[in-house]
């Protein structure tokens, strides 16, 4: 194995590079893309230096492929965030706003209510009556918040 590593040349890291490209389009999700990048720019250091050691070698690309990690890290993490719609997986969200009949009886300033098809725990400062119109101001640990709406 030794000797393999001795006999290191550039075209090395480019197969490397390239197993790892095949790798990460099987579904890496962009896990791999900083390897990638370090087996690429170490091809290129060891076109240039053909002497350099193996040892240095593979210590540049664990460098490397750290930094080339770190660096897409930063650069793609807020990528998939953006989006037009923030509140799309966000359900007690896309209800703050919205007024609805309380199905359940409250104790303690808490029950439950039926949105659709889903019953939600709710929260209020005050008991309120099964029927009482209630709008939604806020959400805590999917638990809806609630406030008797005005007539």
């Amino acid at each position: 194995m030794i000797e393999f590593f001795e006999t290191m040349q550039f075209w090395h890291w480019i197969i490397l590079a390239i197993v790892l490209i095949a790798l990460e389009i099987l579904g890496a999700t962009g896990f791999l893309l900083g390897t990638v990048m370090a087996a690429f720019e170490l091809a290129l250091i060891s076109y240039i230096w053909p002497d350099l050691s193996w040892q240095k070698q593979l210590g540049l690309f664990a460098v490397l492929s750290i930094a080339c990690s770190v660096w897409f890290w930063y650069r793609f993490k807020s990528f998939s965030q953006d989006t037009d719609h923030p509140k799309l997986n966000d359900r007690a969200a896309q209800l703050i706003g919205r007024e609805f009949a309380l199905t359940q009886q409250m104790t303690g300033g808490q029950g439950k209510m039926q949105v659709g098809d889903t019953l939600w725990r709710v929260e209020s400062e005050t008991n309120l009556p099964v029927g009482t119109q209630v709008k939604v101001t806020g959400s805590r640990d999917m638990v809806l918040l609630i406030v008797k709406a005005s007539a």
